[in-house]
Protein backbone atom coordinates (compact mmCIF):
# COMPACT_ATOMS: atom_id res chain seq x y z
CA UNK A 1 0.00 0.00 0.00
CA UNK A 2 1.47 3.13 -0.96
CA UNK A 3 -0.47 6.05 0.71
CA UNK A 4 -0.06 6.21 4.19
CA UNK A 5 -2.99 4.36 6.32
CA UNK A 6 -3.14 6.81 8.92
CA UNK A 7 -4.98 8.94 6.27
CA UNK A 8 -7.41 6.91 5.27
CA UNK A 9 -10.82 8.04 5.93
CA UNK A 10 -12.50 4.50 6.51
CA UNK A 11 -14.34 1.70 4.53
CA UNK A 12 -18.00 3.53 5.98
CA UNK A 13 -16.51 6.70 4.51
CA UNK A 14 -15.39 5.63 1.28
CA UNK A 15 -18.50 3.40 0.74
CA UNK A 16 -21.04 7.06 1.17
CA UNK A 17 -18.91 8.56 -1.17
CA UNK A 18 -19.85 5.83 -3.52
CA UNK A 19 -23.55 5.87 -3.00
CA UNK A 20 -23.68 9.64 -3.06
CA UNK A 21 -22.68 12.30 -5.72
CA UNK A 22 -19.72 14.49 -3.84
CA UNK A 23 -17.73 14.12 -1.02
CA UNK A 24 -19.30 17.37 0.57
CA UNK A 25 -22.81 15.76 0.44
CA UNK A 26 -21.48 12.84 2.57
CA UNK A 27 -21.61 12.75 6.54
CA UNK A 28 -17.97 12.14 6.85
CA UNK A 29 -17.12 14.40 4.50
CA UNK A 30 -14.41 16.14 6.58
CA UNK A 31 -12.19 13.19 6.78
CA UNK A 32 -12.95 12.61 3.14
CA UNK A 33 -12.11 16.33 2.12
CA UNK A 34 -8.92 15.48 4.15
CA UNK A 35 -7.80 12.75 2.59
CA UNK A 36 -8.58 13.66 -1.15
CA UNK A 37 -6.90 17.20 -0.16
CA UNK A 38 -3.44 15.59 1.28
CA UNK A 39 -3.50 13.32 -1.82
CA UNK A 40 -4.18 16.61 -4.13
CA UNK A 41 -1.59 19.07 -2.97
CA UNK A 42 0.71 15.82 -2.54
CA UNK A 43 1.01 15.16 -6.24
CA UNK A 44 1.01 19.35 -6.97
CA UNK A 45 3.84 19.47 -4.86
CA UNK A 46 5.49 16.43 -6.90
CA UNK A 47 4.68 18.50 -10.08
CA UNK A 48 6.58 21.54 -8.94
CA UNK A 49 3.51 23.11 -7.97
CA UNK A 50 2.14 25.04 -4.96
CA UNK A 51 -1.27 25.56 -3.63
CA UNK A 52 -1.18 29.20 -5.02
CA UNK A 53 -1.02 27.62 -8.73
CA UNK A 54 -4.23 26.50 -8.20
CA UNK A 55 -6.32 30.34 -8.03
CA UNK A 56 -7.95 28.88 -5.01
CA UNK A 57 -9.55 26.20 -7.04
CA UNK A 58 -11.13 23.42 -4.74
CA UNK A 59 -9.35 20.37 -5.59
CA UNK A 60 -12.25 18.60 -3.99
CA UNK A 61 -14.79 19.54 -6.60
CA UNK A 62 -11.75 18.48 -9.16
CA UNK A 63 -11.76 15.19 -7.67
CA UNK A 64 -15.63 14.19 -7.84
CA UNK A 65 -16.07 15.94 -10.91
CA UNK A 66 -13.36 13.73 -12.11
CA UNK A 67 -15.09 10.69 -11.27
CA UNK A 68 -18.56 11.72 -12.50
CA UNK A 69 -17.47 13.42 -16.00
CA UNK A 70 -14.78 10.65 -16.66
CA UNK A 71 -16.18 7.51 -18.94
CA UNK A 72 -14.66 4.08 -18.44
CA UNK A 73 -12.88 2.67 -21.33
CA UNK A 74 -15.78 3.70 -24.24
CA UNK A 75 -17.57 5.65 -22.20
CA UNK A 76 -20.47 4.17 -21.51
CA UNK A 77 -20.95 4.71 -17.54
CA UNK A 78 -19.32 7.49 -15.48
CA UNK A 79 -15.95 6.44 -13.89
CA UNK A 80 -17.02 6.34 -10.55
CA UNK A 81 -19.82 3.49 -11.37
CA UNK A 82 -17.44 1.07 -13.33
CA UNK A 83 -15.16 1.33 -10.28
CA UNK A 84 -18.07 0.51 -8.14
CA UNK A 85 -18.42 -2.06 -10.35
CA UNK A 86 -14.74 -3.71 -10.05
CA UNK A 87 -14.44 -3.44 -6.26
CA UNK A 88 -17.59 -5.81 -5.84
CA UNK A 89 -16.58 -8.24 -9.03
CA UNK A 90 -13.67 -8.34 -8.19
CA UNK A 91 -14.03 -8.46 -4.06
CA UNK A 92 -11.22 -5.77 -3.43
CA UNK A 93 -10.88 -4.62 -0.17
CA UNK A 94 -11.86 -1.01 0.10
CA UNK A 95 -8.77 0.52 1.70
CA UNK A 96 -6.85 -1.41 -0.78
CA UNK A 97 -8.87 0.28 -3.75
CA UNK A 98 -8.44 4.00 -1.95
CA UNK A 99 -5.02 3.57 -1.01
CA UNK A 100 -3.79 1.74 -4.63
CA UNK A 101 -5.92 2.51 -6.93
CA UNK A 102 -7.11 5.72 -6.20
CA UNK A 103 -3.64 7.32 -4.26
CA UNK A 104 -1.15 4.95 -4.56
CA UNK A 105 2.40 6.80 -5.15
CA UNK A 106 3.36 4.85 -8.29
CA UNK A 107 -0.15 4.12 -9.59
CA UNK A 108 -2.79 5.88 -8.24
CA UNK A 109 -5.48 7.39 -10.50
CA UNK A 110 -4.49 10.55 -8.70
CA UNK A 111 -1.67 11.12 -11.23
CA UNK A 112 -4.19 11.65 -13.98
CA UNK A 113 -6.70 13.53 -11.92
CA UNK A 114 -3.98 16.15 -11.24
CA UNK A 115 -2.96 16.53 -14.68
CA UNK A 116 -6.41 17.00 -15.24
CA UNK A 117 -6.92 20.02 -12.86
CA UNK A 118 -3.91 21.16 -13.41
CA UNK A 119 -4.90 21.42 -17.78
CA UNK A 120 -8.35 22.95 -16.67
CA UNK A 121 -7.11 25.53 -14.04
CA UNK A 122 -3.80 26.93 -16.24
CA UNK A 123 -4.99 26.19 -19.94
CA UNK A 124 -1.64 24.12 -19.86
CA UNK A 125 -1.69 21.60 -22.24
CA UNK A 126 1.00 18.67 -21.34
CA UNK A 127 3.19 17.16 -24.22
CA UNK A 128 6.15 14.79 -24.60
CA UNK A 129 9.87 16.24 -24.71
CA UNK A 130 13.07 13.85 -25.05
CA UNK A 131 15.44 15.06 -22.09
CA UNK A 132 19.92 14.66 -21.95
CA UNK A 133 19.37 11.78 -20.72
CA UNK A 134 17.36 10.05 -23.69
CA UNK A 135 14.46 9.68 -21.66
CA UNK A 136 10.90 11.40 -22.53
CA UNK A 137 9.62 13.83 -20.11
CA UNK A 138 5.95 15.73 -19.24
CA UNK A 139 5.82 19.28 -19.95
CA UNK A 140 3.31 21.58 -19.62
CA UNK A 141 2.71 23.93 -22.84
CA UNK A 142 2.65 27.99 -22.52
CA UNK A 143 3.84 26.95 -18.72
CA UNK A 144 7.36 28.86 -18.92
CA UNK A 145 9.77 26.59 -16.70
CA UNK A 146 7.37 24.42 -15.20
CA UNK A 147 8.12 20.26 -15.90
CA UNK A 148 6.01 17.49 -14.74
CA UNK A 149 7.87 14.19 -14.92
CA UNK A 150 6.74 10.23 -14.84
CA UNK A 151 2.91 11.51 -14.98
CA UNK A 152 0.67 10.12 -18.22
CA UNK A 153 -1.89 13.28 -19.19
CA UNK A 154 -5.89 11.45 -19.91
CA UNK A 155 -6.92 14.87 -21.72
CA UNK A 156 -6.28 15.26 -25.38
CA UNK A 157 -2.88 13.84 -25.96
CA UNK A 158 -2.15 10.04 -27.29
CA UNK A 159 -0.37 8.06 -24.66
CA UNK A 160 1.48 6.49 -27.37
CA UNK A 161 3.63 9.85 -27.92
CA UNK A 162 5.53 9.73 -24.89
CA UNK A 163 6.95 5.81 -25.03
CA UNK A 164 7.66 3.33 -27.72
CA UNK A 165 4.63 0.92 -28.41
CA UNK A 166 6.94 -2.15 -28.61
CA UNK A 167 8.88 -2.03 -25.96
CA UNK A 168 5.50 -1.94 -23.77
CA UNK A 169 4.00 -4.81 -26.12
CA UNK A 170 6.99 -6.87 -25.58
CA UNK A 171 6.49 -6.58 -21.95
CA UNK A 172 2.64 -7.28 -22.15
CA UNK A 173 3.64 -10.25 -23.61
CA UNK A 174 5.97 -11.33 -20.73
CA UNK A 175 3.13 -10.37 -18.54
CA UNK A 176 0.73 -12.96 -20.26
CA UNK A 177 3.42 -15.78 -20.22
CA UNK A 178 4.86 -15.30 -16.87
CA UNK A 179 0.60 -15.43 -15.04
CA UNK A 180 0.07 -18.06 -17.67
CA UNK A 181 3.01 -20.24 -16.11
CA UNK A 182 2.38 -18.95 -12.20
CA UNK A 183 -1.01 -20.13 -12.01
CA UNK A 184 -0.22 -23.16 -14.62
CA UNK A 185 -2.95 -22.29 -17.31
CA UNK A 186 -3.11 -21.87 -21.38
CA UNK A 187 -2.16 -18.09 -22.17
CA UNK A 188 -5.23 -17.96 -24.18
CA UNK A 189 -7.56 -18.30 -20.75
CA UNK A 190 -4.96 -15.76 -18.81
CA UNK A 191 -5.67 -13.49 -22.44
CA UNK A 192 -9.54 -13.83 -22.69
CA UNK A 193 -10.12 -13.15 -18.92
CA UNK A 194 -7.60 -9.91 -18.95
CA UNK A 195 -9.62 -8.79 -22.16
CA UNK A 196 -13.22 -9.05 -21.11
CA UNK A 197 -12.17 -7.97 -17.52
CA UNK A 198 -10.58 -4.39 -18.77
CA UNK A 199 -13.57 -4.26 -21.97
CA UNK A 200 -16.27 -4.74 -18.91
CA UNK A 201 -17.93 -7.83 -20.36
CA UNK A 202 -19.59 -10.09 -18.21
CA UNK A 203 -17.99 -13.35 -17.18
CA UNK A 204 -21.18 -15.15 -17.58
CA UNK A 205 -21.55 -14.54 -20.93
CA UNK A 206 -21.72 -17.61 -23.05
CA UNK A 207 -18.90 -16.89 -25.31
CA UNK A 208 -16.60 -16.47 -22.20
CA UNK A 209 -17.96 -19.31 -20.87
CA UNK A 210 -17.60 -21.12 -23.84
CA UNK A 211 -14.18 -19.90 -24.76
CA UNK A 212 -12.39 -21.06 -21.50
CA UNK A 213 -14.69 -24.52 -21.34
CA UNK A 214 -15.60 -23.81 -17.44
CA UNK A 215 -18.73 -23.12 -15.21
CA UNK A 216 -19.22 -19.90 -13.83
CA UNK A 217 -17.48 -20.76 -10.64
CA UNK A 218 -14.84 -21.88 -12.15
CA UNK A 219 -14.37 -18.77 -14.01
CA UNK A 220 -14.57 -16.63 -11.08
CA UNK A 221 -11.95 -18.40 -9.32
CA UNK A 222 -9.81 -18.36 -12.42
CA UNK A 223 -10.11 -15.04 -13.07
CA UNK A 224 -9.47 -13.97 -9.39
CA UNK A 225 -6.07 -15.45 -9.77
CA UNK A 226 -5.32 -14.08 -12.27
CA UNK A 227 -6.01 -10.67 -11.96
CA UNK A 228 -3.81 -11.46 -8.11
CA UNK A 229 -0.81 -12.40 -10.45
CA UNK A 230 -1.31 -9.82 -12.94
CA UNK A 231 -1.16 -7.18 -10.08
CA UNK A 232 2.35 -8.68 -8.65
CA UNK A 233 3.53 -8.74 -12.23
CA UNK A 234 2.48 -4.79 -12.76
CA UNK A 235 4.26 -3.45 -9.45
CA UNK A 236 7.59 -4.77 -10.71
CA UNK A 237 7.45 -3.24 -14.08
CA UNK A 238 8.18 0.54 -14.24
CA UNK A 239 5.72 2.26 -16.60
CA UNK A 240 3.03 -0.18 -16.16
CA UNK A 241 0.43 2.50 -14.53
CA UNK A 242 0.41 4.31 -17.60
CA UNK A 243 -2.56 4.47 -19.33
CA UNK A 244 -0.59 3.33 -23.10
CA UNK A 245 0.46 0.24 -21.36
CA UNK A 246 -3.05 -0.47 -20.14
CA UNK A 247 -4.21 0.01 -23.40
CA UNK A 248 -0.86 -2.09 -24.99
CA UNK A 249 -1.82 -4.91 -22.76
CA UNK A 250 -5.63 -5.11 -23.53
CA UNK A 251 -4.01 -5.39 -27.22
CA UNK A 252 -1.70 -7.79 -26.83
CA UNK A 253 -4.64 -9.87 -25.09
CA UNK A 254 -6.72 -9.79 -28.01
CA UNK A 255 -3.88 -10.66 -30.40
CA UNK A 256 -3.49 -14.45 -28.38
CA UNK A 257 -6.82 -15.13 -28.97
CA UNK A 258 -7.98 -17.15 -32.30
CA UNK A 259 -9.69 -15.18 -34.67
CA UNK A 260 -12.68 -17.01 -34.13
CA UNK A 261 -12.56 -15.79 -30.86
CA UNK A 262 -12.28 -12.18 -31.59
CA UNK A 263 -15.15 -12.18 -33.80
CA UNK A 264 -17.51 -13.96 -31.13
CA UNK A 265 -16.03 -11.73 -27.90
CA UNK A 266 -16.46 -8.73 -30.69
CA UNK A 267 -20.15 -9.24 -30.27
CA UNK A 268 -20.02 -9.95 -26.42
CA UNK A 269 -18.85 -6.21 -26.41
Amino acid sequence: MNFEVDKYAGDRAWEEWFEVCAVDRCIAKQSLRWQVESAMYGRLFRCGLSRDDTSGGDPVAAFDSYFMLKGARDRRKPLKQYFAYRIKAEGLRMVDFVCGTLFGVRSGRIHDIVIDWIATLKGWKPRSVRGEDGRRHLVWENAGRMEVSELEPTIEVDPAEFLDVEVFREMAESVIEKISSKIKTEKREVALLCYVTAQDIPITEAVVLEGLGKAKSRAYALRAKIMKALRTELERIDGANSTLFARVLTDVCLDNLSSEMRVKIGGAI
